[in-house]
């Protein structure tokens, strides 16, 4: 870890690599207001390190973030405005078939509340991408910090059918002209992290007006290390023991 870390980060790295040695995990449980599940997750020292040390981000490390925005939209008492998808349910590689994935997705906006939205972290083999689903309007916004253009056709599969009406789909508003833009070759997950944060801080839910808008946002080193430093106190507090 270089001089430019944050001091925290180092806290962070060197608690976990005398907690997790020897092939030792951290195990951690979903919120299930956020997931609907309260399904188990672990946590392994390479997750860290890649946290530290801008690897690639795993579905362990941003289900952690996620439950740090669930404690502040409790806060904000906007937990009837967000909520989440497991990306372990339904990302691209050991999630079943697209079909298969779609159904649980179904299952899930059945006990939807009136205009809530749903951020969908979504793992397209090594690449980061987050979607916002509204199944009361029936749109969908994809958001890609690559901002490319074409959406694969499994994850619109995986991501369209409404709940209970199969030969309906959703609509699509791809909003990917402004979100803000990665810089490194592994930067995805924290990028998705950061505009799950800017759409839980937003009271009025307008990321869609925002970032629909073309503009050259970027992340740089400093919000990076703002999103890994939140990760860090709230991990530190919630799970070293």
């Amino acid at each position: 870890m270089g001089a430019n870390y944050p001091p925290i980060l180092k806290r962070l790295w060197l608690w976990e690599k005398n907690a997790l040695a020897d092939g030792q995990v951290n195990s951690f449980f979903l919120c299930q207001e956020a997931f609907g599940v309260t399904a188990k997750k672990a946590l392994f020292l390479s997750d860290v390190h890649a946290l530290c040390s801008g690897g690639e981000i795993s579905g362990s490390t941003i289900c952690i973030f996620i439950n740090l925005l669930q404690e502040n939209l409790k806060k904000r008492k906007m937990v009837d405005m967000i909520t989440f998808i497991d990306p372990g349910m339904i990302s691209a590689l050991g999630c079943g078939s697209p079909g298969e994935r779609s159904k649980s997705l179904s299952i899930r906006f059945r006990i939807a509340k009136p205009g809530q939205i749903f951020l969908v972290p979504y793992n397209a083999v090594n690449h980061w991408t987050l979607t916002a689903i509204n199944p009361d309007s029936q749109t969908v916004y994809h958001m890609d910090p690559l901002k490319r253009r074409i959406i694969t056709e499994e994850r619109t599969e995986c991501h369209q059918t409404l709940p209970g009406k199969s030969k309906e789909v959703f609509k699509e508003e791809n909003i990917w002209g402004g979100v803000p833009v990665q810089t490194g070759n592994k930067d995805s997950g924290l990028f998705i992290m950061g505009y799950m944060k800017e759409i839980c801080a937003d009271m009025e839910l307008k990321f869609h007006e925002k970032w629909l808008r073309r503009s050259n946002l970027s992340y740089g080193m400093k919000e990076l290390n703002e999103i890994r430093t939140e990760w860090e106190k709230y991990f530190m507090k919630k799970h070293a023991t």
